[in-house]
């Protein structure tokens, strides 16, 4: 079930939430930078060290889709 938390779920919270912070805060780095503070948070005290390796995924995602947004806005 861990497994498919972290393959299925959290990416697709991820991309809602930088789609929807990058058109509250209107800057790109603020979603990657909340991500990477909330699963560091959630990786040492709801899962173990291994789960980092999905953070830095997680962050690789939000940065991608903030930039998407951001030069396709323009």
């Amino acid at each position: 079930m861990e497994f498919l938390f972290a393959l299925f779920i959290c990416p697709i919270i991820i991309i809602v939430a930088s789609i929807m912070g990058y058109f509250i805060f209107k800057k790109w780095f603020v979603m990657p930078l909340l991500t990477l503070i909330v699963f560091t948070v959630l990786t040492f005290t709801v899962f173990n060290e291994s789960f980092f390796i999905w953070v830095l995924i997680y962050i690789i995602i939000s940065v991608v889709v903030t930039l998407i947004f951001k030069f396709s806005k323009k």
